[in-house]
Protein backbone atom coordinates (compact mmCIF):
# COMPACT_ATOMS: atom_id res chain seq x y z
CA UNK A 1 0.00 0.00 0.00
CA UNK A 2 1.58 3.39 -1.02
CA UNK A 3 2.36 5.74 1.80
CA UNK A 4 0.95 8.88 1.52
CA UNK A 5 2.38 12.05 3.01
CA UNK A 6 0.95 15.54 3.26
CA UNK A 7 2.49 18.31 0.96
CA UNK A 8 1.27 22.23 1.56
CA UNK A 9 1.87 25.22 -1.30
CA UNK A 10 3.27 28.01 0.45
CA UNK A 11 3.32 30.41 -2.54
CA UNK A 12 0.91 31.00 -5.79
CA UNK A 13 2.33 31.08 -9.30
CA UNK A 14 2.30 34.60 -10.86
CA UNK A 15 0.16 34.07 -13.42
CA UNK A 16 -3.76 33.08 -12.76
CA UNK A 17 -4.96 29.48 -12.31
CA UNK A 18 -7.62 28.40 -14.74
CA UNK A 19 -11.12 27.28 -12.81
CA UNK A 20 -12.64 24.97 -15.52
CA UNK A 21 -16.50 24.11 -14.45
CA UNK A 22 -18.28 21.17 -16.56
CA UNK A 23 -21.53 19.91 -16.42
CA UNK A 24 -23.30 16.53 -16.98
CA UNK A 25 -25.57 17.16 -18.77
CA UNK A 26 -25.41 17.29 -22.82
CA UNK A 27 -27.00 20.82 -23.29
CA UNK A 28 -26.10 24.08 -21.32
CA UNK A 29 -26.33 24.89 -17.92
CA UNK A 30 -29.64 26.46 -16.94
CA UNK A 31 -29.52 30.26 -15.97
CA UNK A 32 -32.14 32.21 -14.46
CA UNK A 33 -32.49 35.87 -14.77
CA UNK A 34 -34.44 37.96 -12.40
CA UNK A 35 -34.92 41.76 -11.09
CA UNK A 36 -35.66 43.02 -7.83
CA UNK A 37 -38.51 44.80 -6.21
CA UNK A 38 -39.70 46.66 -9.93
CA UNK A 39 -39.37 44.82 -13.75
CA UNK A 40 -36.79 45.94 -15.92
CA UNK A 41 -37.45 48.89 -18.41
CA UNK A 42 -36.57 48.10 -21.81
CA UNK A 43 -36.14 50.36 -24.80
CA UNK A 44 -36.66 48.94 -28.25
CA UNK A 45 -35.65 50.82 -31.62
CA UNK A 46 -36.53 49.21 -34.95
CA UNK A 47 -35.99 49.60 -38.44
CA UNK A 48 -39.10 49.79 -40.21
CA UNK A 49 -37.46 47.86 -43.12
CA UNK A 50 -36.47 45.01 -40.65
CA UNK A 51 -39.87 44.26 -38.07
CA UNK A 52 -38.27 42.38 -34.56
CA UNK A 53 -40.13 39.64 -33.69
CA UNK A 54 -39.62 38.62 -30.09
CA UNK A 55 -40.55 35.63 -28.51
CA UNK A 56 -40.18 34.80 -24.61
CA UNK A 57 -38.11 31.75 -25.55
CA UNK A 58 -34.45 33.24 -26.93
CA UNK A 59 -31.27 32.07 -27.67
CA UNK A 60 -28.48 34.98 -26.79
CA UNK A 61 -25.42 35.25 -27.90
CA UNK A 62 -22.19 37.30 -27.29
CA UNK A 63 -20.10 39.03 -29.76
CA UNK A 64 -17.68 39.18 -26.72
CA UNK A 65 -17.06 37.32 -23.57
CA UNK A 66 -19.35 39.14 -20.95
CA UNK A 67 -17.83 39.52 -17.61
CA UNK A 68 -19.08 37.89 -14.53
CA UNK A 69 -18.36 38.98 -11.10
CA UNK A 70 -19.26 36.50 -8.42
CA UNK A 71 -19.71 37.34 -4.51
CA UNK A 72 -18.33 34.57 -2.41
CA UNK A 73 -20.23 34.50 0.96
CA UNK A 74 -18.76 31.36 2.19
CA UNK A 75 -15.58 29.40 1.33
CA UNK A 76 -15.99 27.38 -1.89
CA UNK A 77 -14.26 24.59 -1.80
CA UNK A 78 -12.52 22.60 -4.79
CA UNK A 79 -11.51 18.63 -4.58
CA UNK A 80 -9.07 17.05 -7.14
CA UNK A 81 -8.14 13.36 -7.43
CA UNK A 82 -6.58 12.68 -10.05
CA UNK A 83 -3.61 9.91 -10.79
CA UNK A 84 -0.29 10.86 -13.09
CA UNK A 85 1.59 8.27 -14.66
CA UNK A 86 4.83 8.04 -15.51
CA UNK A 87 6.57 6.01 -18.65
CA UNK A 88 9.97 4.66 -19.89
CA UNK A 89 10.17 4.15 -23.76
CA UNK A 90 6.63 2.92 -23.53
CA UNK A 91 6.53 0.77 -20.18
CA UNK A 92 5.14 1.93 -17.51
CA UNK A 93 7.20 2.86 -14.94
CA UNK A 94 4.97 4.39 -11.55
CA UNK A 95 2.11 6.31 -10.75
CA UNK A 96 1.65 9.38 -8.86
CA UNK A 97 -1.95 10.09 -7.28
CA UNK A 98 -2.89 13.64 -6.39
CA UNK A 99 -5.56 14.33 -3.94
CA UNK A 100 -6.38 17.39 -2.31
CA UNK A 101 -9.06 20.32 -1.48
CA UNK A 102 -8.25 24.06 -2.27
CA UNK A 103 -10.45 26.86 -0.32
CA UNK A 104 -11.34 29.77 -2.42
CA UNK A 105 -12.39 33.09 -0.13
CA UNK A 106 -13.46 36.77 -1.12
CA UNK A 107 -10.47 38.69 -1.94
CA UNK A 108 -12.22 42.01 -0.54
CA UNK A 109 -13.26 40.37 2.84
CA UNK A 110 -9.51 39.89 3.75
CA UNK A 111 -10.26 36.73 5.23
CA UNK A 112 -8.42 36.20 8.59
CA UNK A 113 -7.99 33.13 10.62
CA UNK A 114 -8.81 33.32 14.33
CA UNK A 115 -5.70 33.53 16.64
CA UNK A 116 -5.03 30.40 17.91
CA UNK A 117 -4.45 30.22 21.62
CA UNK A 118 -1.51 27.26 22.88
CA UNK A 119 -0.15 26.88 25.84
CA UNK A 120 3.24 24.53 26.60
CA UNK A 121 5.04 23.32 29.16
CA UNK A 122 8.27 20.67 29.85
CA UNK A 123 6.48 17.77 30.89
CA UNK A 124 6.12 16.02 27.45
CA UNK A 125 10.06 15.33 26.21
CA UNK A 126 12.20 16.39 28.69
CA UNK A 127 13.45 14.69 31.56
CA UNK A 128 14.77 15.95 34.81
CA UNK A 129 18.86 16.63 35.22
CA UNK A 130 19.11 18.11 32.01
CA UNK A 131 21.75 20.89 31.59
CA UNK A 132 21.73 23.44 28.73
CA UNK A 133 24.28 25.81 27.95
CA UNK A 134 23.36 27.43 24.71
CA UNK A 135 19.47 27.60 23.14
CA UNK A 136 16.56 24.99 23.68
CA UNK A 137 14.18 24.58 20.81
CA UNK A 138 10.90 23.03 22.31
CA UNK A 139 7.65 23.24 20.89
CA UNK A 140 8.94 25.76 18.20
CA UNK A 141 10.15 28.34 20.96
CA UNK A 142 13.53 29.54 21.50
CA UNK A 143 14.56 29.14 25.52
CA UNK A 144 18.12 30.68 25.93
CA UNK A 145 20.43 30.82 28.82
CA UNK A 146 22.01 35.02 29.54
CA UNK A 147 24.33 33.62 32.21
CA UNK A 148 24.90 30.33 33.13
CA UNK A 149 22.61 27.31 32.09
CA UNK A 150 18.93 26.21 31.92
CA UNK A 151 18.40 23.30 33.82
CA UNK A 152 15.30 20.89 33.81
CA UNK A 153 14.19 20.25 37.58
CA UNK A 154 11.35 19.36 39.22
CA UNK A 155 11.77 21.44 42.08
CA UNK A 156 8.95 23.24 44.01
CA UNK A 157 5.27 23.62 42.83
CA UNK A 158 3.61 21.76 40.35
CA UNK A 159 5.06 18.53 42.51
CA UNK A 160 6.85 16.35 40.34
CA UNK A 161 6.40 17.99 37.06
CA UNK A 162 9.47 18.84 34.96
CA UNK A 163 10.35 22.49 35.09
CA UNK A 164 13.00 25.15 33.38
CA UNK A 165 15.33 26.34 35.98
CA UNK A 166 17.19 28.98 34.75
CA UNK A 167 20.10 31.23 36.42
CA UNK A 168 20.01 34.60 38.10
CA UNK A 169 21.47 36.32 35.12
CA UNK A 170 18.37 34.80 33.51
CA UNK A 171 16.71 33.62 30.65
CA UNK A 172 15.39 34.99 26.91
CA UNK A 173 12.40 33.17 25.46
CA UNK A 174 11.82 33.87 21.91
CA UNK A 175 9.20 33.56 19.86
CA UNK A 176 9.43 32.91 15.82
CA UNK A 177 6.10 35.03 15.15
CA UNK A 178 4.61 37.93 16.99
CA UNK A 179 2.24 36.78 19.38
CA UNK A 180 -0.53 38.51 22.21
CA UNK A 181 -2.16 37.59 25.80
CA UNK A 182 1.06 35.98 26.98
CA UNK A 183 0.61 34.18 30.39
CA UNK A 184 3.82 32.81 32.25
CA UNK A 185 4.09 30.12 35.44
CA UNK A 186 6.64 30.82 37.63
CA UNK A 187 8.08 29.49 40.66
CA UNK A 188 10.90 31.11 43.29
CA UNK A 189 12.23 30.32 46.43
CA UNK A 190 14.77 32.74 46.75
CA UNK A 191 15.27 36.28 46.48
CA UNK A 192 11.54 37.92 45.56
CA UNK A 193 11.78 39.98 42.69
CA UNK A 194 11.98 39.04 39.52
CA UNK A 195 12.69 41.38 36.48
CA UNK A 196 10.84 41.08 32.81
CA UNK A 197 11.72 42.84 29.61
CA UNK A 198 9.25 42.85 26.62
CA UNK A 199 10.41 43.48 23.25
CA UNK A 200 8.54 43.15 19.75
CA UNK A 201 11.59 42.47 17.50
CA UNK A 202 14.42 44.64 18.62
CA UNK A 203 12.44 47.63 20.59
CA UNK A 204 11.30 47.43 24.43
CA UNK A 205 7.90 47.67 24.62
CA UNK A 206 7.60 46.78 28.30
CA UNK A 207 9.90 46.65 31.56
CA UNK A 208 8.30 45.77 34.99
CA UNK A 209 9.16 43.33 38.34
CA UNK A 210 7.50 40.67 40.10
CA UNK A 211 7.33 39.53 43.26
CA UNK A 212 7.36 35.69 43.54
CA UNK A 213 8.21 34.23 47.01
CA UNK A 214 8.00 30.55 48.18
CA UNK A 215 5.15 30.34 45.53
CA UNK A 216 4.06 29.43 41.70
CA UNK A 217 2.60 32.75 40.09
CA UNK A 218 0.98 33.29 37.16
CA UNK A 219 2.46 36.59 35.71
CA UNK A 220 0.31 37.97 32.54
CA UNK A 221 1.57 40.01 29.65
CA UNK A 222 -0.93 42.04 27.61
CA UNK A 223 1.52 43.78 25.22
CA UNK A 224 0.55 42.79 21.19
CA UNK A 225 3.13 41.99 18.66
CA UNK A 226 5.71 40.01 21.62
CA UNK A 227 8.43 38.24 20.09
CA UNK A 228 10.91 37.86 22.99
CA UNK A 229 10.50 38.14 26.62
CA UNK A 230 13.59 38.30 29.55
CA UNK A 231 13.27 37.01 32.63
CA UNK A 232 15.89 38.28 35.47
CA UNK A 233 16.28 36.45 39.70
CA UNK A 234 15.71 34.16 41.63
CA UNK A 235 18.83 33.21 42.77
CA UNK A 236 18.70 30.16 40.95
CA UNK A 237 16.34 28.78 42.38
CA UNK A 238 13.46 30.22 40.01
CA UNK A 239 12.06 27.83 37.27
CA UNK A 240 9.26 28.14 34.42
CA UNK A 241 6.33 25.93 34.29
CA UNK A 242 4.32 26.80 31.29
CA UNK A 243 4.23 29.43 28.98
CA UNK A 244 0.70 30.21 27.12
CA UNK A 245 -0.18 33.05 24.38
CA UNK A 246 -1.77 33.84 21.51
CA UNK A 247 -0.40 32.68 18.10
CA UNK A 248 -1.51 35.29 14.97
CA UNK A 249 -1.83 32.34 11.80
CA UNK A 250 -0.60 33.70 8.73
CA UNK A 251 -2.59 32.97 5.98
CA UNK A 252 -3.22 33.41 1.79
CA UNK A 253 -5.97 31.07 1.81
CA UNK A 254 -5.55 26.79 2.17
CA UNK A 255 -4.41 24.85 -1.03
CA UNK A 256 -3.17 21.49 0.48
CA UNK A 257 -2.78 17.90 -1.22
CA UNK A 258 -2.05 14.67 0.18
CA UNK A 259 0.77 12.74 -2.61
CA UNK A 260 1.33 9.14 -2.28
CA UNK A 261 4.17 7.61 -3.07
CA UNK A 262 5.31 6.71 -6.36
CA UNK A 263 4.10 3.03 -6.88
Amino acid sequence: MAEEKDVRITAWPEKPATLEHTFKLEKPCPVSISFADTPAQVVLRTDPQQKLDVNMSMDLKADKPVPVCLSICEPICVDSDYTIGISIFDNPFSTIRVRGRSRLFNCNQQHQPEPELRCIDFSRKLKPGMEIDQALEYMGLSFIPLGETIRTSTIGEPEDQVKLAFPREGMRIAFPNPVSNIELVINNYASPRLDFNVYSNSTLINQFSENIENTVKTVSINENDVTAIEIRGGDNEASLVSVCYTAKIVSQGDFTHNIARPS
